[in-house]
């Protein structure tokens, strides 16, 4: 999914971790539910089938820094303002703009609800259309995949 980005368009000192892709209906759900019928503070807006998580196409991430240099990339952090390489653009800004330059949408970017750690590339197809064909059963033969 993310053949075309090269590591040339982060710092130097910072990868990306990936948290969270495919979600089952069930999980998204669950955390539907968090702030609403169970504790915690609400997550998301999507109902089980409406996140672009459901069917692969979605992830959320954190940034992993190399705070001494030594290549192991010991800090994990969600901080969107943090600036380690002091070009004074946030390290977040520059993850998000090399994806953004390869097509992928930006949580970060939505009105109503900011989603900060999300990026997702749908290929024009929208979560109404995919729970359709998932209702459908329109998988990929041998799985429970959605065939996009």
């Amino acid at each position: 999914m993310i053949t075309h980005l090269e590591n040339s368009h982060f710092p130097p000192t910072v990868q990306i971790r990936i948290v969270q892709g495919l979600r089952t209906i069930k999980q998204q759900e669950d955390l539907y539910a968090q702030g609403r019928t169970k504790p915690g503070k609400i997550v998301t807006n999507a109902r089980g089938g409406q996140s672009i998580h459901n069917y692969g196409l979605a992830f959320d991430f954190a940034l992993m820094y190399d705070k001494d240099k030594n290549g192991s990339f010991e800090i994990l952090s969600w901080n969107t303002g943090e600036d380690f390489d002091g070009d004074k653009i946030s390290d977040w800004q520059e993850v998000v703009k090399a994806f953004k330059s390869i097509g992928f949408v930006w949580g970060g970017d939505w009105v109503s609800f900011k989603d900060y750690p999300h990026l997702e590339k749908p290929y024009g197809h929208g979560w109404r259309e995919l729970l359709r064909r998932h209702t459908a059963k329109e998988f990929i033969p041998g799985t429970s995949y959605v065939r996009l």
